[in-house]
Parts: structure tokens; sequence; C-alpha cells
């Protein structure tokens, strides 16, 4: 998922000074405001909740899911996404300022306040509210076994440790599971230390051209993992493809390759026709299907293509702020809660919407109160000074 989501100062993740070979026909994906990162995440966020709510209110197969042959979802589409679009920023991020304190410090404020706030909103208001629906006392609310604080405690660092509290939720068509949304931020965070890593080595700054040809054997390899016969294929080589976080990780490098060469994504990322026919051949990918291997090299391509669209710049700053990752966030637990009151009876298109507008609210919420309130401590003195890269 954050989740994949960046900084709102533009100095932090971007910089137009970072891309030295642009030309003005040419401009570079510079920051948010100059480009529809924000919007595009917005969407991507959208995609999640549409699939969370073809499943947890029972009503089959979504179009994606049938033109893939069961091959994958929109909500992965989406997490696709996210990552590519997390790598390219992160990685921004470090070249901007190449420093492990605020570089991690940067990505905490980013990640951990607004999840663990979620964790709190679904153990202490969620839940009472579906407990309260059954007519039970508030004093054996916090007899429950596993218990809300232990819901809270055991996702603080490893999301979806535990995913119940107590029996609930227990009332939809998917009991047994708050929040399926959180799996991502496991890999999100461990991305983000790949990044510290390659960055402290050089590897996205001086010795960027060594960093590249990394990540791009990586993904050579993976190709070469799925048409290899079982038997040739070793088994290392497998173990690096064999799951789906593994595959978001290749987004997310393929992403941050691009980041560590701005100059020439200013200049090979110019036309939007290029990106929507680089969609459609990742649509097509879909169909018969060989996305998993083109994925990784298609859609950084085409998203960050998309991405230079002017036609929504500034779209965080016009509905003030950026709630994709509450959106994200939010969205899973509040279907559970409509599909226990049985709003999923209305059909796909109303159970949607009203999920789609109460996470909304939420991360509404959630960006005023606590994302951006977060963000404000950026700039903490203590954080240590750069480091050479």
């Amino acid at each position: 998922m954050e989740v994949v989501h960046c900084d709102k100062r533009p100095t932090d993740e971007m910089s137009p000074s970072d891309t030295p070979g642009r030309t003005r026909r040419q401009p570079a994906i510079s920051n948010d405001r100059q480009n529809s990162i924000g919007a595009l995440r917005l969407i991507l966020a959208v995609l999640v909740v549409y699939t969370h709510a073809c499943y947890l209110g029972g009503f089959g197969p979504e179009l994606l899911l049938v033109w893939s042959h069961n091959t994958i979802t929109a909500g992965t589409v989406a997490v696709q996404g996210f990552f590519v679009i997390s790598g390219w920023l992160v990685c921004r991020s470090w070249r901007n300022n190449p420093s492990l304190g605020p570089f991690l410090w940067n990505r905490f404020l980013r990640l951990a306040p607004a999840f663990w706030i979620c964790l709190v909103i679904t153990a202490f208001v969620f839940t009472p509210m579906l407990w309260s629906h059954h007519d039970r006392g508030l004093v054996s609310f916090f007899s429950l076994s596993p218990s809300p604080a232990g819901y809270v405690w055991h996702n603080l660092v490893l999301p979806r440790s535990q995913l119940t509290v107590g029996p609930f939720p227990s009332g939809g068509l998917q009991p047994g599971d708050w929040n399926g949304s959180l799996w991502t931020l496991s890999y999100e965070g461990a991305c983000y230390l790949m990044v510290a890593a390659l960055g402290l080595l050089g590897l996205v700054t001086r010795w960027r051209g060594l960093g590249t040809t990394l990540i791009i054997t990586l993904l050579t390899l993976h190709i070469v993992a799925a048409f290899l016969p079982a038997d040739l294929a070793p088994r290392t080589l497998l173990r690096l493809y064999d799951t789906p976080g593994k595959l978001l990780t290749l987004h997310f490098l393929a992403g941050a390759a691009w980041a560590a060469w701005p100059e020439s994504s200013s200049g090979l990322l110019w036309s939007p026709w290029v990106a929507i026919a680089l969609m459609m051949t990742l649509a097509m990918s879909w169909h018969f299907p060989v996305h998993p291997w083109l994925s990784p090299i298609l859609f950084p391509l085409a998203l960050l293509g998309l991405a230079r669209r002017p036609e929504l710049a500034d779209f965080e700053q016009r509905v003030g702020g950026d709630y994709s990752y509450g959106v994200y966030l939010y969205g899973y637990p509040v279907q559970q809660i409509l599909a226990e009151f049985q709003v999923h009876r209305l059909g796909l298109f109303a159970y949607f919407a009203i999920s789609l507008l109460l996470a909304f609210g939420c991360a509404l919420v959630s960006w005023r109160l606590v994302e951006k309130p977060a963000l404000l401590w950026k700039t903490a003195k203590w954080i240590a000074r750069p480091v050479a890269a």
C-alpha cells in the first residue's frame, strides 16, 4: 500500500535542480504541483476500494479478474502502481538529501502515524460499533480475546500479526479480517530500507550506473526464471520471485531506477501517447497473461509518463491534501462494517459508493489531524546531518 505516498515538501521528495540535462520542451517530473502524481495516487486508492467491494460484498469476480483469467485484480494493479510511484519518490528523496537520519525519519512520519492511529480507531471505535450491534456490555468488550489492545500492539511493527478483535469482524461475507490492505506495509517499509542501503553505498548517486545495472539484472532474471523449465531453474533464483510482495518490490525498484536518472526520464517520458500505448500493451499482457514479467518494465514507464500530464497538476493543493493513504487504510474496515449491517444487499454500486464516501471522510480526518501535523516534525533539529553518498 504507501501503500505508497510522498511527503508534501517539494524540496524533500523532488527538486527541479536535480535534473540538469532537461530543456524547456521536456520538463522533468519535478514536484506534486507540476504533475499528476497526486491525482494518480487517489485513483489507485479508489481502485483498491473497488476490488475490495467486489470481494467483501460477495459480488463475484470483477471485470479485470475475468479479463485476466483470474490472475490479477484492479486492486493488485493499483498497489503495483503505488510501489512504482513510491520507488520513484523515495529514491528522489534520498538523491535530494543523502542523509540516513532525515531519510528514515521522513519515511517513518509518512507511514507510521496514520497507520498506528488507524489501528487504534479499528480496535476502539470500529470494533465497539459491531460489539454494540450485538447488544453486548462494554465491560465484557475489554475481555475479548484476541484483545483490542493486542490488535494495536501486535500490529505496530508487523502489520497483520493479529487480524481480529475477538470474533470481529464476524457478520460480513468475509469475516475474520479487519484490514486486508495492511499486508503491503511491511514490504513498503522493507523497500525504504533497501533504498537507504543503496543510498549509503552510493548506488543511487555517485555509482548510480552500477545500482541501475543491479536493478536491471533483477528484472532480467525475473523474466529468465519465468521461462526456464522447472527442472533447470535454480531454486535460489525461483525464490527471488515466488511471492506477490516480491513482485511489488520489483515495481518499487523499477521506479527507483528511473529516479536515479532524472535527466534521462525527462527526455524519454515526453509523450502522453507513449504512456497510453504502454498502458494498452500492459492491458493486453493481463489477458494472455504475461503481466508478471512485463509489468515491472512497462508499468513504471506508463505511470510516470501519465504523471507528466498537466491536466491534474496541483491536484492535492486543489483538494486540500493527500487523501490516498487514508482511503487505502480505512477502505477495508469501513467495508467490513457496512457488510455487517447488510449494506452490500443494496448492490455493488451502492456498496462501493457508500464505502468510498465513508473512507474518504476517514481519510480527510486522518490527513488533517494526523498526517499533515506529523509531517511538520520532518525538520526536527536532532536529526543527523547529511552523510556523503
